[in-house]
């Protein structure tokens, strides 16, 4: 009877360690962060708007209510890149001609996660171009887009500064 008991212990903490199913992110997204170019701070944005270029629906990403500090970027595995318009909607920037377009070109590699995940895509960012209205340069931290939730682009906008006091 004593082995009996021994076993029911180590059975049980195996079963603990275990996991069933897939507690993995399953998608890899590029997680970007917004910065200040005069002071390299990160910074708070609000009333911009997010859109995809070519995508099914054109879809928000993120809307002009809301203040954010980061957004995802999803890449479309269907294609060799994907472009973003970020347009400003705050009354003295709201101009069809200030709108910045971010394109992303890069790599799509299948990826086998596990037997409980399944497959996924990573993507090899292998170019950033931009245009230069309201952004000021956009930075890779990694260009290896995992299902890792970690900041992988910076972006840097021009952001007003207070003049010095005379």
């Amino acid at each position: 009877m004593k082995k009996l008991l021994a076993i029911i212990p180590l059975a049980a903490a195996a079963a603990a360690c275990n996991s069933s199913g897939c507690l993995d992110n399953g998608s890899a997204l590029p997680l970007a962060r917004f910065y200040s170019s005069a002071t390299g701070d990160g910074i708070t944005v609000d009333s911009i708007q997010i859109n995809g270029i070519g995508a099914p629906g054109d879809s928000v990403l993120l809307s002009p209510s809301l203040r954010k500090s980061q957004v995802y970027l999803p890449m479309r595995a269907d294609a060799p890149s994907t472009s973003w318009v970020i347009a400003y909607r705050q009354k003295a920037l709201d101009f069809p001609e200030l709108n910045d377009t971010v394109t992303f070109a890069y790599e799509t590699i299948p990826y086998f996660a596990s037997e409980e995940c399944g497959a996924m895509y990573i993507y090899r960012i292998t170019s950033v171009t931009h245009t230069f209205h309201l952004i000021d340069s956009i930075k890779l931290t990694d260009p290896l887009i995992t299902n890792v939730d970690i900041e992988r682009i910076q972006i840097f906008f021009r952001t007003a500064q207070e003049e010095p006091a005379r």
